[in-house]
């Protein structure tokens, strides 16, 4: 019996990353119904979209989810891009480096240029955002080591 495999590096980025953003905002969802007071990353999407108080409404909690969601998609991309050009070794590392890295430049960069102040926030939510972002990049990594062969 043969295992599912993609080949392709763009494909297999962008589902494997979508599927780690799904996974992302499953964890930011558990970790509110802890009671961490945190804000969450389709909160942040659904910022750069609407306004206030159209941000708080279910429709635009929706969009800000599939966005983040796309958004992660493409995050995978980059880092299939990476192992594509680099090759497989330090998977794991390459991952959680390009995952980290890319929220923090949206974070320290796009943010800012759009206007939007999200840096300014309680502690627990700059540490739930480096660690779920960390979280995201191991998840790449292991789907990224299961599902596919290039690199």
């Amino acid at each position: 019996m043969s295992r599912f495999v993609i080949k392709d590096f763009y494909v297999a980025g962008l589902l494997i990353g979508m599927i780690g953003g799904i996974i992302h905002n499953l964890l930011l969802l558990v970790l509110i119904l802890l009671g961490i007071k945190t804000r969450t990353y389709w909160k942040d999407m659904a910022d750069v979209f609407f306004n206030t108080p159209q941000v708080t409404y279910w429709s635009a909690q929706l969009f800000g989810v599939i966005t983040s969601i796309i958004m992660a998609g493409y995050n995978g991309v980059v880092i299939a891009i990476l192992i594509k050009l680099t090759g497989r070794d330090y998977l794991y590392v390459k991952s959680v480096s390009v995952s980290s890295g890319v929220g923090l430049f949206v974070f320290m960069v796009i943010y800012p240029a759009l206007g939007l102040n999200f840096l300014q926030h309680l502690i627990v939510t700059n540490y739930v955002a480096l660690f779920s972002f960390i979280f995201y990049g191991l998840v790449i990594g292991a789907l990224l080591n299961q599902f596919t062969d290039f690199g």
